[in-house]
C-alpha cells in the first residue's frame, strides 16, 4: 500500500525541479501536431531517470512504469499542445516561440505527469500494477486522443485518469465528482451563396451578408426556443467573412462556429436545427446555404468508481476535496472512454494576487506553479491506488 505521507513529502521535496520542468515547457510551446521538440525534452527526462517509454510518433510519448507486481494497468493522460496566442504575461520564462503560448495549462500537466512517473518509479515497492503516462498531442480541438488510441498502445488500460489546472476554481483545492465535467463539441462551417453586384442596385443582387447576418441572430433562438430549458446548449459564431469592398454587395459569406451540448439527443436536435435554419433563411433572401458540421468529441462524464479513487487520494493528500461543476468547454479525454472508464480531475489555480485568475486561452493566462507538486502527487496516488484496487480487464474476459 502506498504511503501517502511519504508520497506527499517526496512531491514537496521535488517541488523546485517540478516547477523548473514547467517553466522550460512554458518557454518553448508548440502548436497542435507540432510537438516534436516538446517530446524530445520529455524523453530526455525519462531517459535520465531510467524510465522506459513508447514512442509511436515523434509527437507521442507513453512512459511505462511497472511495479513488478500484478495489478491493473492505469492510464494517466497529459496533453502537450499549445495555442496560437501571443503571450502577454511578462513572465521571466515567457514563450520564446512568437505567436504560440501555453495558454491552457498543458505545460503544467506535462510537468505533473513527469513528476508522477518519477515518483511511481521510485516508490514501486509500495504499489501494484502498471502505469502508462500518456503525453498526448493535439488536444485543442484537434482530436489528438484518437491519434493515441489508433496506435493500439493503450488498449490494455483498465482505467484512465486525467487532470486539468483550472482557473475557474480557487487555488489550493482539488476537484473530482461523478458528473459530466465538460460538453460534447461540434465545429461547423456555413457558406451562404448569393449574387453580387453594385451597392446602389440591391434589387439586382442577392445579398449574402444580409442573409448571413439574420442567420447569426436567428441561431440563438435554437438555444432559447428549440432546446428545453432543462437541457444545456450553446451556439457560438466565432468567424464571419464576406465581401471585398464597401460598395459591392457580397456574393459569398463564410461563417465558422461551434455548438456545445451535454447529451446525445440535444446534440442531434441542435445540429438538425442549424441545418434547417441555414437552408430556410438563405432561401428567404434568394441565396443558397450550405452547412458542414464536424463532431469532435463527446461530453466528458466521470465514472463513479474512478472518481471514488480520485477523491480518496485527494483526502489522503490534503484532507479535502471539492465538487466539480459542469462547463460547456470541451476535452477529447472522453475518447478514452471507448477503452475503459475514466475520471477527469481538476486543480484550482485562481489567485488574483498571483495573477492566475485569467480565463484559459487568454494572452495573460498563467498557472499557480505552487499547485504542481500536489497535482503530481495526486496523479501518482490515483495510479497506485487504482493499480491495486481496479478490476483488470482479463478478469472479465
Amino acid at each position: 500500500m502506498l504511503d501517502f505521507e511519504q508520497l506527499k513529502n517526496r512531491a514537496e521535496s521535488g517541488a523546485e525541479e517540478t516547477i523548473a520542468l514547467y517553466r522550460h515547457l512554458h518557454q518553448y510551446p508548440e502548436a497542435a501536431h507540432r510537438e516534436q521538440k516538446t517530446n524530445q525534452f520529455l524523453r530526455e527526462c525519462l531517459n535520465e531517470w531510467g524510465i522506459p517509454y513508447l514512442a509511436p510518433a515523434d509527437n507521442i510519448t507513453i512512459a511505462l512504469v511497472d511495479s513488478g507486481k500484478p495489478g491493473a494497468t492505469v492510464g494517466i493522460r497529459c496533453d502537450t499542445d499549445a495555442l496560437p496566442v501571443t503571450e502577454e504575461t511578462n513572465l521571466p520564462y515567457a514563450s520564446q516561440n512568437p505567436g504560440v503560448m501555453h495558454a491552457c495549462g498543458h505545460d503544467g500537466h506535462m510537468a505533473m505527469g513527469l513528476a508522477a512517473a518519477r515518483m511511481l518509479a521510485e516508490m514501486k515497492d509500495q504499489w501494484q500494477g502498471k502505469a502508462k503516462i500518456i503525453f498526448q498531442p493535439a488536444e485543442e480541438g484537434e482530436d489528438g486522443a484518437s491519434e493515441v488510441i489508433a496506435t493500439g498502445l493503450v488498449n490494455d488500460v483498465d482505467v484512465f485518469f486525467g487532470v486539468h489546472l483550472w482557473s475557474a476554481y480557487e487555488t489550493g483545492w482539488l476537484y473530482a465528482s461523478p458528473t459530466v465535467t465538460s460538453a460534447a463539441v461540434d465545429m461547423f462551417e456555413i457558406r451562404i451563396h448569393g449574387q453580387g453586384g453594385h451597392g446602389a442596385t440591391p434589387e439586382k443582387c442577392r445579398d449574402a451578408i444580409v442573409a448571413a447576418s439574420e442567420l447569426v441572430m436567428s441561431l440563438q433562438a435554437v438555444v432559447s426556443r428549440r432546446v428545453s430549458p432543462l437541457d444545456a446548449a450553446l451556439i457560438t459564431i466565432g468567424s464571419f467573412h464576406g465581401g471585398t469592398a464597401g460598395n459591392i454587395i457580397a456574393q459569398d459569406v463564410t461563417l465558422k462556429g461551434t455548438f456545445r451540448t451535454l447529451n446525445a439527443s440535444t446534440r442531434k436536435l441542435v445540429e438538425r436545427c442549424i441545418g434547417e435554419a441555414v437552408e430556410k433563411i438563405a432561401a428567404i433572401h434568394g441565396c443558397r446555404g450550405e452547412f458542414f458540421n464536424t463532431p469532435l468529441h463527446t461530453a466528458v462524464e466521470n465514472d463513479p468508481a474512478a472518481v471514488g479513487i480520485a477523491r480518496r487520494c485527494a483526502l489522503a493528500l490534503c484532507g479535502a476535496v471539492r465538487d466539480q461543476k459542469t462547463a460547456m468547454l470541451g476535452d477529447d479525454f472522453s475518447a478514452y472512454g471507448q477503452i475503459a472508464p475514466y475520471c477527469y480531475m481538476q486543480i484550482g489555480i485562481a489567485d488574483e494576487k498571483k495573477g492566475t485568475n485569467y480565463a484559459h486561452h487568454n494572452s495573460h493566462f498563467a498557472i499557480d506553479p505552487d499547485m504542481l507538486p500536489l497535482g503530481a502527487a495526486w496523479l501518482a496516488a490515483a495510479a497506485a491506488m487504482a493499480g491495486e484496487e481496479w478490476q483488470r480487464k482479463d478478469k472479465n474476459q
